[in-house]
């Protein structure tokens, strides 16, 4: 066994269960409930555009009932989901900072909106799919203050967000 690729993998490992703890300790002393592990099997789409799927386990907290916080090397994730009609409908004005992507729920590699496209593509897109409720998948840097989650997870939960 390569001892050096094993400590750098603790080590990064060590950096995720680290802002695991700070995440939990953002959200857990407020108003929700938390959950948590570790999950595989995530997809990520390439700079070629193609779906990837990863192996490696991350942790994830979910906020019951709103969202789940997936914590990746490099950022951090929040995902949530809005009823097909509400996604029509919405605005999106207030998340207007973040980089978000939306697809299908029940087929996940369903591509909705992802960065470059305008919230009139989104809608086309939703409006010809057959899907119930659309996902929703936020981008916020690794580096996020834990008041800056907490209010975010807020406004999820404020603007009819759900998971």
């Amino acid at each position: 066994m390569n001892k050096e690729l094993l400590n750098e993998i603790n080590a990064a490992y060590y950096h995720l269960e680290a802002k695991k703890t700070e995440i939990v300790q953002a959200i857990l002393h407020r108003i929700f409930q938390l959950e948590s592990g570790w999950y595989n099997g995530h997809y990520h789409k390439s700079d070629d555009g193609d779906w990837e799927r990863e192996s490696y386990p991350i942790p994830v907290v979910g906020v019951k009932g709103i969202c789940d916080i997936e914590i990746q090397f490099d950022k951090i994730t929040v995902s949530a989901k809005l009823k097909r009609d509400m996604a029509l409908t919405y605005s999106f004005e207030k998340f207007s900072a973040y980089e978000f992507e939306a697809y299908g729920v029940e087929d996940y590699l369903a591509d909705f909106y992802h960065k470059g496209q305008s919230i009139r593509e989104m809608r086309e897109n939703i409006n010809a799919c057959k899907e119930a409720e659309i996902g929703f998948s936020f981008v916020l840097p690794f580096e996020i203050e834990q008041k800056q989650l907490f209010e975010f997870v807020k406004l999820l939960r404020r603007e009819g967000f759900y998971y």
